[in-house]
């Protein structure tokens, strides 16, 4: 009467629940209807098909698929990826395993492609789904450890992935592996993880399903009392969300729970219960469990026709669900990703090599044509400065012989008035008494205005050619007299001594010692030093 009255409220509240969902999937029809653009039909698309998932799996199947035709008909890349997922996991239920495999693998792609980190994650998850159930445990996990490197990723770079609400399955489908590795030590530790996880936040959904996987693992250790509690647990959490498709699986392993514990008239009622909700949702896996579950009992019974029966039943679950076409198949589609991932790594590759070669070549181009570009300059540069040395050495070779020529000039003016004068002074003694001052004075100007015009002509036209002699002169030897640097500045012409004198109107005798001044603060010391050498240097 208990265990009645139990049901029956179980009953009641899970009718209750699917009256809620369904209100909620006839309000996301009435929104459908009404939605004119195209974002906003494929949200409702997807979203409908989210809540048939637990319902109906061919619903959720349908709406998906459309999502998926206005997507690709837009070309939005990420409700294209979310479609595919979504047609994968419908399929997934109802036991196509290749199909879904080729929509999480196509999705997989495109999410990659276009960095969907949390598709990605989703997808991987998927995947390794699909390799559980085809116990390839190694490629499962691979694909588990690829979705949680993601997550882990994210954390450690501070940013998570806020749409990724339920790691905790992924903790759970590592444990399955683990534990179907014939590691349950292993696996419960992961199944506990996900369970913190799912606890925190209030998640029925993956609640029920590690509840459940640690129930298994209970009755597997023969720890009746913990699989119990755990099983037991795992239903409730579905009822509370109308998971249909895990309540039906609750069902299965309550039912093998009360085999294992010998309460087969239990075992019975709850493997009918997984029967009938496995074929109203069609999910062939389920169908499948609870079959085998009936053929058992039924075997133990002595109910011979029966277990025929579900042992047939068995049979045909068991080949829509996997035969040795559709493994080759899913081997066929996981070998071509692989191998379209490595094309496309390989295209990468190539590509960046041409474009790094293209740049190197460019570069070099670049490069000559620059280099040309200086050599040229540079040679009309040096033929402009050859151009340039050869006038200024022409301006320099006419203005030395304007200045040796000016000098000559200088020097025979300068000879005719000391000849003029000679000759005046031989008649002074001739002249009367009066007339003696006058051309004395006359003798004095003429002497005293030769060698004030003659030097200032002379320095005139020497600065002219050579400018930096008298600076560079004064700068390095500040001691030298105006007499002194005059005297430098005819030695520089390489004049002689009697030159000198024509011109000054010194002694030799004077412009010796004068010389010899003029070396010592030069500071020559060494009789080998030419003084007109020394002077050209400057």
């Amino acid at each position: 009467m208990k265990w009645r009255l139990i049901f029956l409220f179980c009953l009641l509240s899970v009718q209750q629940l699917f009256a809620q969902d369904q209100l909620k999937i006839d309000s996301l029809q009435i929104k459908l209807n009404n939605a004119k653009e195209d974002t906003t039909r494929i949200k409702i698309l997807l979203d409908l098909s989210d809540k048939y998932s637990r319902t109906d799996f061919l619903k959720a199947l349908e709406n998906a698929k459309k999502a998926l035709e206005i997507s690709t008909h837009i070309e939005n890349k990420l409700y294209i990826v979310r479609s595919h997922i979504l047609i994968g996991n419908s399929l997934l239920f109802l036991g196509k395993y290749d199909e879904a495999m080729n929509n999480f693998l196509t999705g997989l792609k495109t999410a990659k492609e276009n960095n969907f980190e949390f598709e990605q994650i989703v997808a991987l998850s998927h995947l390794g789904i699909i390799q559980d159930r085809i116990q390839k445990f190694d490629e499962a996990l691979k694909y588990y450890f690829d979705a949680l490197n993601i997550y882990n990723k994210s954390i450690e770079q501070g940013k998570p992935i806020k749409e990724l609400k339920n790691i905790q399955s992924l903790y759970n489908n590592i444990g399955n592996i683990y534990s179907s590795k014939k590691d349950p030590a292993t696996g419960e530790k992961y199944y506990l993880k996900g369970l913190a996880l799912a606890e925190q936040k209030n998640d029925n959904l993956n609640i029920g399903v590690i509840c459940n996987n640690l129930g298994k693992l209970g009755i597997e250790r023969k720890d009746y009392p913990t699989a119990y509690k755990y099983l037991m647990r795992s239903l409730h959490a579905r009822e509370k969300i109308n998971d249909k498709s895990g309540m039906a699986k609750s069902y299965n392993f309550i039912a093998n729970y009360y085999q294992a514990t010998d309460s087969l008239q239990q075992a019975l009622e709850y493997s009918k219960k997984a029967l009938d909700l496995g074929t109203e949702i069609k999910e062939q896996l389920t169908i499948k469990t609870a079959a085998n579950f009936l053929y058992e009992i039924y075997k133990k019974q002595g109910k011979i026709d029966k277990a025929l029966e579900f042992h047939e039943l068995f049979k045909q679950s068991s080949d829509s669900l996997i035969n040795d076409s559709k493994i080759e198949e899913i081997t066929r589609l996981q070998l071509q990703y692989e191998y379209d991932k490595l094309e496309k790594e390989r295209d990468a590759r190539q590509l960046r090599e041409r474009y790094t070669y293209i740049i190197i070549v460019f570069a070099l181009i670049f490069g000559l044509i620059i280099l040309g570009l200086l050599f040229v300059l540079a040679k009309s540069r040096n033929k402009r400065i050859h151009l340039e040395k050869e006038k200024l050495e022409k301006d320099m070779v006419i203005k030395n012989k304007e200045l040796t020529t000016n000098v000559l000039y200088l020097l025979q003016k300068n000879e005719l008035i000391i000849n003029i004068t000679s000759r005046l002074l031989k008649l002074k003694d001739k002249l009367k008494e009066e007339n003696v001052e006058p051309v004395q004075r006359i003798i004095y100007d003429l002497q005293s205005l030769t060698d004030k015009e003659v030097w200032k002509e002379f320095e005139v036209r020497f600065q002219d050619v050579h400018e930096e002699f008298y600076q560079k002169l004064k700068d390095q030897f500040p001691v030298l007299s105006p007499s002194e640097i005059k005297l430098a500045a005819f030695l520089r012409l390489n004049m002689t001594t009697k030159e000198i004198a024509s011109i000054t109107g010194q002694s030799i005798n004077s412009l010796e010692v004068a010389r010899y001044r003029l070396r010592k603060k030069l500071g020559i010391t060494s009789q080998e030093v030419n003084l007109v050498n020394f002077l050209l240097n400057i």
